[in-house]
């Protein structure tokens, strides 16, 4: 029988990365988004639990409004592609074609280099998407949307649990969740989630005010930064402040002198010519994404095939 609720279908692989004892992993994106905005939610900060009572249905659709198949987001905490393979069978293996199978992890610094050997080369002109990267030394890792890139406290990776029936979901820090949607995409929050991110904010900050300190002055500040200087490329558009710390954007003429700017002993003009560069796509995304036909038309016809730009490949 077809399952319609992502809940149901996920079942069998958390049930399998429990049993396997593989990898450590978190679902994120909508599963666990719909989750934090329920109004039942139970967020408790001191045991690292978000729980949804008994009583209470979890659902969300496996197809999404204009009828394409919804994401299974898994973020698997490891450099080791062999890991990361490990994980990716197993959701093929207990998902299919229920839901689209996204499974990823850090990148490898090489990738990175490759935007900045040549920063006007392909693999940074087609950088859309922030990752997270292992440096030469694997204890340190950074979250980098090209031209931006920022230090990742290991903390901000800890893992939560997700408490409903008698599932256990692995999961971020609900506030990690919010931060994510910011510094995802070079458009900043797409239009498509906005409405959900400002409701995950009010929602997650409400109930657990201590995690708000956690993103601004704790081990989440420095992508709350990267969701920033994100915002800050493209000025025109209208764009939630849900940490109360970056109210003010940052002029263009500071951007390529902020220290997360990857580059920052080229010449004047190449770092004016990269930032252009990056405002460009961040308003040429921008529109794309707020065009409801063209990001159907995305979804159904385009996503599967490249890969290159949607993995940063």
């Amino acid at each position: 029988m077809l399952k319609s609720n992502c809940i149901d279908v996920i079942k069998p692989f958390i049930e399998a990365i429990n049993s396997r004892q593989a990898n450590e992993v978190q679902i994120i994106g909508g599963i666990n988004s719909v989750a934090l905005v329920h109004p039942d939610t139970i967020i408790d900060t001191n045991n690292k639990k978000v729980i949804i009572p008994d009583s209470s249905e979890l659902y969300l659709s496996t197809h999404r409004l204009d009828g394409t198949l919804r994401d299974l987001d898994v973020l698997v905490l490891s450099c080791d592609e062999y890991e990361i393979e490990n994980v990716r069978q197993i959701v093929d293996e207990t998902v299919g074609n229920s839901l689209e199978q996204s499974v990823f992890g850090f990148k490898s610094y090489k990738s990175l280099n490759k935007q900045l050997r040549n920063p006007f080369g392909i693999a940074a002109l087609k950088t859309f998407l922030s990752d997270r990267y292992c440096l030469e030394d694997e204890d340190m890792m950074v979250k980098s949307l090209f031209p931006f890139s920022v230090l990742l406290e290991k903390q901000s990776l800890e893992t939560w649990e997700l408490d409903y029936d008698d599932m256990s979901i692995p999961i971020p820090n609900p506030a990690m969740s919010i931060i994510n949607y910011t510094n995802r995409s070079i458009s900043g929050v797409r239009s498509k989630d906005k409405s959900k991110v400002d409701m995950l904010a009010s929602r997650v900050f409400k109930k657990a005010p201590e995690l708000l300190d956690w993103a601004v002055d704790g081990p989440g500040a420095s992508q709350v930064a990267l969701g920033g200087l994100i915002r800050s490329l493209n000025q025109n558009k209208k764009q939630s402040n849900y940490f109360g710390s970056d109210k003010q954007l940052i002029p263009d003429s500071r951007l390529a002198e902020h220290e997360s700017f990857m580059l920052p002993n080229l010449s004047g003009i190449a770092k004016f010519s990269i930032i252009a560069l990056a405002q460009a796509k961040a308003m040429g995304l921008s529109y794309v994404e707020s065009n409801t036909a063209i990001v159907t038309f995305w979804q159904k016809n385009v996503e599967k095939h490249v890969d290159s730009i949607v993995m940063n490949k």
